[in-house]
């Protein structure tokens, strides 16, 4: 048999945070953040059983899951799968994990198309990385394949070049008074770790091979 009671008093908390004590039939039963508040339409006078204040107490949880999230990804952007294992090690309840972060993708708050993407190009401008590495990075974070090629095949072949040359030209830089087989070993390697394909980097050491016997 269902229980029932009425909500005698609604407090809001001294902590500052828009959270609020509900009392029932006089007594503090729990407390709940001001959007289950104003989606429950919780107010003085009101009858609450068993059932409803079941369900009013997971939509809080549901939405100190949905605060969380919001909090992490607000620092930087997060992949769906960055966001599902920070919020799982919380210990949070696995089915409010998957409901808020299938809710966030369909709003737009996580998008892991656009995050590759973005990704692809910051990590490019500020790291020079070729596309091995970038694919290796957007794996990590749990992107789908699919995603992932994508975001690199928007990689034009001449930027490649471009952004291979420059990091091989950084390096070559402070290798150029070893001998070439030295250089050759060492910036071969470089450019190889930074991502760039072996095909690539054959091109480039042909020509910093003929650069590097002109100076000698």
């Amino acid at each position: 048999m269902e229980e029932s009671g009425v909500i005698t008093r609604i407090e809001r908390q001294k902590s500052g945070a828009p959270r609020y004590n509900i009392h029932i039939d006089g007594t503090y039963r729990f407390a709940v953040h001001e959007d289950v508040l104003v989606k429950w339409s919780l107010s003085k006078g009101m009858i609450v059983d068993t059932e409803k204040m079941e369900s009013i107490l997971q939509e809080e949880e549901r939405n100190k899951v949905r605060q969380t999230a919001f909090r992490y990804v607000g620092y930087k952007p997060r992949t769906l799968q960055e966001t599902k294992r920070f919020l799982s090690g919380k210990g949070f309840a696995e089915e409010y994990v998957i409901q808020v972060v299938a809710d966030m993708e369909t709003k737009g708050y996580l998008d892991d198309r656009l995050f590759a993407g973005n990704w692809v190009e910051e990590r490019r401008r500020t790291k020079g990385y070729g596309v091995a590495v970038l694919r290796q990075e957007l794996l990590r974070k749990g992107i789908s394949p699919t995603c992932v090629e994508e975001a690199v095949s928007r990689i034009e072949e001449e930027d490649e070049v471009a952004i291979a040359r420059t990091t091989a030209e950084k390096r070559y830089r402070r290798l150029a008074d070893q001998p070439w087989q030295v250089v050759e070993r060492r910036l071969g390697q470089y450019l190889i770790r930074r991502g760039f394909s072996s095909s690539l980097v054959r091109r480039l050491l042909a020509d910093f091979r003929k650069r590097h016997q002109e100076g000698e």
